[in-house]
């Protein structure tokens, strides 16, 4: 499954492209065709996506929700950032939403467009009323990207900015 944006083509990964994600970037990148990008996951990185990998096992029906979507700059077929979604909605219909972009690629408008698709995408699947983001207060970059995507701020508690959309609807 993927999403198509101006500029982006936003990938779903099924379990076995997430499994080659975690063991490295090169391994994604031969098996999909993509033009290398360089860049490797840290340890806390991959620490974290082998937890979100182990969650897509258990919920391989609903694994959308779980797995990494990878974000592909159309023009020159190549990995510039990722997305997840945390969990499918909880009982409210709320989805959290966490990303990522390659240093290289900031500040052009990739995440909040990516941010902006995949909240488009999330709205038309049942269930789904509001997406949630947290940042780190001093995270300007990424507190930008939800600004830009629509996303309000709704809570301030120590070191986490909790921010929320829902649709116009």
């Amino acid at each position: 499954m993927f999403l198509e944006t101006t500029r982006l083509r936003i990938i779903a990964l099924e379990p076995n492209q997430f499994r080659l994600l975690i063991d490295g970037m090169d391994l994604l990148e031969k098996q999909m065709g993509w033009t290398p990008c360089g860049e490797s996951l840290d340890l806390h990185t991959r620490q974290a996506m082998e937890a979100l990998y182990q969650e897509t096992l258990r919920h391989a029906d609903r694994h959308h929700w779980y797995t990494n979507w990878q974000i592909i700059l159309k023009s020159e077929n190549r990995s510039i950032g990722s997305a997840c979604f945390m969990r499918e909605p909880d009982t409210t219909g709320e989805v959290e939403i966490g990303y990522g972009i390659n240093e290289a690629d900031r500040n052009r408008g990739y995440m909040t467009e990516a941010v902006i698709g995949m909240c488009h995408w999330a709205f038309q699947q049942d269930g789904v009323r509001s997406v949630a983001a947290e940042t780190e207060p001093d995270n300007y970059a990424s507190r930008s990207v939800l600004k830009k995507a629509g996303m309000k701020q709704i809570s301030h508690s120590g070191d986490r900015v909790r921010w929320k959309i829902t649709p116009l609807y």
